[in-house]
């Protein structure tokens, strides 16, 4: 004891030799104390504390304009760093602490992760110096602008099992001046990166902020990476090592296996998509000794998945299926011991990165449970006065070209920035994340073979399924999230599940996903919904309060389906075929707009709401209702459908075994045109139709008479309601499938069918029968007549279709298969005649 001071002795090799005696003890350092000393033994024989003397770290951090000798502190703060983590792993310590204080750091020097260690930073700031203006002294570049110097602050480099912990981490955005332009295009600062193999490693509860690329950052290498020497040759190896012909597979030349303990091989490619040039993506493997003696072989390997090495394994062939040019470039990279796999980056604080957050990379790794916020911002300027990143691959987590298998992210809160994540490999899983307030999307899959999003609340951040170049037949489900913002999954390299969601103001392109159970609330501005294979037992609504009914824009199918107070458009722009099966809609409206659209409801029903179809200035019949088994309801609709055409023959619809159930007495008719045009040509059979008040009302078919071209009524049952008709003219009462006032003029019949005689009469007939099988036309052709395009006629006991408009000529077309020339008519063969005769004489 000396001054109450403890003496320590120092080892060969400067350390800190225990037990300790006073006869035998050095002084070392009078301004610290046992406890101090003492740390790492009050922390267990496992853990080291670093001497910051000893290795020649200092804390504090310099101010602008920095001298060389504040360099000189930063660079041996990380070489100090290293160099204790190096000494505590020689020593078997498994947990390194750094004393709690400021530090500055500065590149290209990384402060290297070790195996099987904890690298604790005690609450501790690390935080890089950088200057854009004046050149470091460690900037050992030639060339190129003082601002693209680079470097990485924490690397996880060829290591297993190592962990960084506890600490903050600043980059060198905040400290970056901007004064040149082009700086605002710097990327390649990184704060951690996983990289080289590194796996079953952690990132955790650190605060990691301001690097021009991206804060944390894994890459697709491995811990030693070549390429294949010498050329292939045509050929195949069978399960016994035998060399077999084959002119649609390759065989590499021996790939020796490094020195060292490389258990796995992987094969990358170069590029962005890290996918090789192959044709095909899997691959066998043949495993020699040393002395070329064949050990075995693993089949249907694939790109980027691990393979493993048996022990007594020295060299390596490769066979590539369904390539044939044995000199073509194939872009491949060998990475021994495997590319950096399940690796975790959980509990951390990841915010400010220039371009991003995290770069997504490798395989089986998690990002889990971090805020990651105002990354790759969008905003002119960053709130911190730095211009944004002059891109649109600006994100918080991306895997744009760091490809892999089974990345997971859950369980984050991501806000701000432009993109919320960006996904790119064999399988992603994205799950229970909130995703808010991005200027981009909230999740871009933009290459995956198969990707599930699950459970995440999206607000103001969409979702879009980019392009899938690298796959075949790639999947992807949306199911249980929350989604308020742009959804536009039309890609159709996707096949692709959209399940159980909830979606708020909009959908937007279907693509030909599959739609089912979810929920969509809209609000004015509405949705459009391009279409889709079918969607099913989905909901569709809005707020009743809302003064203008949100529109959905549609073109698909739909079945079990709810719409309640919106405004249903079917407008593609193309003519379409739709089928609306089992939906319920309320309070709604309906319309189609003018393509010759054909949509058929069966079994829907339709409470207060009004079915339009339209037709305005244009071709007459360009629009098909059929509703079959519908129910509809009125508590308050003046009517129940409403022509909007000003066309003579301009809409078709038709009401069979239909329900109407009316509690309105003040409704004015089952049916309405909006114009004064006889432009309804309806069909209204086997319904039954029902007032609900006290006592009966008298209202008619149709508001207005001239709005009827044609209309065939029968079989209707009525319930305390009387239904005029005022102009029989214009309406026929009967079914026009069954019956008839003339022999039938058109559609196809089978021999033995029968129409009935609409309009008996004494001495007449009970109808027609078909006694050849054939067309019903009744236009017989003529010489020197004018023909329109589609145009019908008979000839010789044929039918024919006008398929090029003119004149005929003098001979009357007789051709059986395909189409002739009659004049400058040109005429398809359609079918034979059908030939009908009166049956059933009645008695005068």
């Amino acid at each position: 004891m000396l001054d109450g001071k403890i003496k320590k002795l120092i080892d060969e090799e400067g350390t800190l030799a225990f037990p300790i005696t006073i006869a035998d003890s050095v002084f070392i350092n009078k301004n610290q104390n046992l406890a101090e000393k003492l740390f790492s033994e009050r922390y267990g024989h496992g853990t080291y504390v670093i001497d910051l003397e000893h290795w020649g770290i200092q804390k504090g951090l310099p101010q602008k304009p920095y001298s060389e000798e504040d360099y000189h502190k930063a660079y041996n703060n990380i070489k100090g760093i290293n160099r204790a983590l190096k000494y505590a792993h020689g020593k078997e310590f498994t947990l390194v602490m750094l004393p709690r204080g400021e530090y500055s750091i500065c590149y290209p020097l990384s402060i290297n992760l070790v195996d099987n260690m904890t690298f604790n930073l005690n609450g501790s700031t690390l935080k890089v110096m950088y200057d854009s203006d004046n050149k470091s002294p460690y900037d050992e570049r030639t060339s190129g602008a003082i601002h693209l110097f680079a470097g990485v602050s924490f690397k996880f480099h060829q290591v297993k099992n190592a962990h960084l912990t506890n600490g903050k981490i600043i980059g060198d955005m905040y400290e970056r001046s901007f004064n040149d332009p082009s700086e605002k295009y710097v990327e390649h600062t990184y704060g951690v990166s996983f990289t080289y193999g590194a796996s079953y490693c952690s990132l955790s509860h650190c605060d990691i902020s301001g690097y021009a690329g991206d804060n944390v950052n894994f890459t697709s290498v491995g811990w030693i990476r070549g390429s294949i020497p010498g050329t292939p040759v045509l050929g195949d190896i069978d399960g016994s090592g035998v060399v077999i012909p084959s002119t649609n597979s390759i065989i590499t030349d021996y790939v020796p296996i490094p020195e060292g303990e490389f258990s796995v091989i992987s094969l990358s490619g170069q590029g962005y998509s890290r996918q090789t040039s192959l044709n095909n993506k899997e691959f066998n493997v043949a495993f020699y000794t040393e002395d070329n003696t064949f050990i075995g072989r693993t089949t249907n390997m694939r790109v980027l998945f691990p393979i493993s090495i048996p022990k007594r394994a020295k060299k390596i062939k490769f066979i590539f299926r369904n390539e044939s040019d044995p000199g073509r470039n194939l872009n491949i990279f060998t990475n021994f011991g495997g590319m950096p796999a399940h690796n975790v980056v959980e509990f951390n604080e990841i915010y400010d990165g220039h371009r991003g957050g995290i770069t997504m990379g490798g395989s089986y790794c998690i990002i889990k449970n971090n805020r990651i916020r105002d990354n790759g911002k969008f905003n002119t300027n960053f709130l911190d006065g730095a211009p944004q990143f002059p891109d649109s691959t600006k994100y918080a987590i991306n895997q744009e070209d760091s490809y892999g298998d089974n990345s997971i992210i859950r369980d984050n809160l991501i806000t701000g920035g432009f993109h919320g994540i960006l996904t790119r490999g064999y399988s992603v899983f994205i799950e229970n994340n909130v995703i808010t307030n991005m200027g981009g999307s909230g999740i871009v899959v933009y290459d995956q073979e198969f990707a599930t999003i699950k459970g995440n609340y999206m607000r103001r951040a969409g979702l879009y399924l980019f392009g899938a170049g690298g796959q075949k037949n790639a999947f992807v489900t949306i199911s249980n999230n929350y989604i308020e913002g742009s959804f536009n999954v039309e890609n159709p390299s996707y096949n692709t599940i959209v399940s159980n969601n909830f979606f708020k103001n909009g959908i937007g392109s279907l693509g030909n996903a599959l739609y089912k159970d979810n929920i969509v609330k809209l609000v004015v501005g509405g949705a459009i919904l391009k279409a889709a294979t079918k969607i099913s037992d989905c909901t569709f609504y809005a707020d009743p309060g809302d003064q203008i009914q949100p529109e959905v824009h549609f073109s698909n199918d739909f079945e079990n389906c709810q719409f309640k107070n919106l405004l249903i458009t079917l407008n593609t722009g193309v003519p379409s075929k739709i089928s609306i099966l089992g939906c319920e809609f309320n309070d709604c409206r309906f319309r189609t707009y003018q393509h010759f659209h054909t949509v058929q409801f069966e079994d829907c029903h339709f409470v207060d709401s009004l079915v339009q179809s339209t037709c305005v200035n244009s071709e007459k019949r360009k629009n098909n209702m059929m509703f079959n088994q519908c129910h509809f309801k009125s508590t308050k609709m003046p009517y129940f459908f409403q022509a909007m055409s000003n066309i003579s023959e301009g809409v078709q619809v038709g009401f069979h075994e239909c329900r109407f159930e009316i509690s309105n007495s003040n409704i004015e008719s089952l049916f309405d045109n909006n114009y004064i045009t006889d432009s309804i040509i309806a069909s209204i059979i086997g319904n039954i139709i029902e007032f609900k008040g006290d006592t009966p009302i008298t209202i008619p078919y149709f508001k207005n008479d001239k709005e009827v071209w044609e209309a065939h009524i029968t079989n209707n049952k009525t319930y305390n309601i009387i239904l005029t008709l005022p102009n029989l003219v214009r309406y026929k009462l009967f079914d026009p499938t069954t019956h008839s006032v003339t022999s039938p003029s058109s559609g196809i019949f089978s021999r033995g069918e029968i129409i009935y005689n609409a309009m008996p009469e004494a001495g007449g007939n009970l109808g027609w029968i078909c006694i050849q099988s054939g067309q019903a036309n009744t236009n017989a052709w003529s010489p020197n007549t004018s023909y329109s395009l589609n145009d019908l006629i008979h000839s010789s006991g044929f039918v024919y279709k006008c398929t090029l408009a003119g004149t005929s000529g003098q001979s009357a077309p007789t051709h059986t298969s395909g189409s002739a020339i009659d004049g400058t008519v040109q005429w398809e063969y359609m079918k034979p005649l059908a030939v009908f005769k009166e049956f059933g004489v009645i008695q005068d």
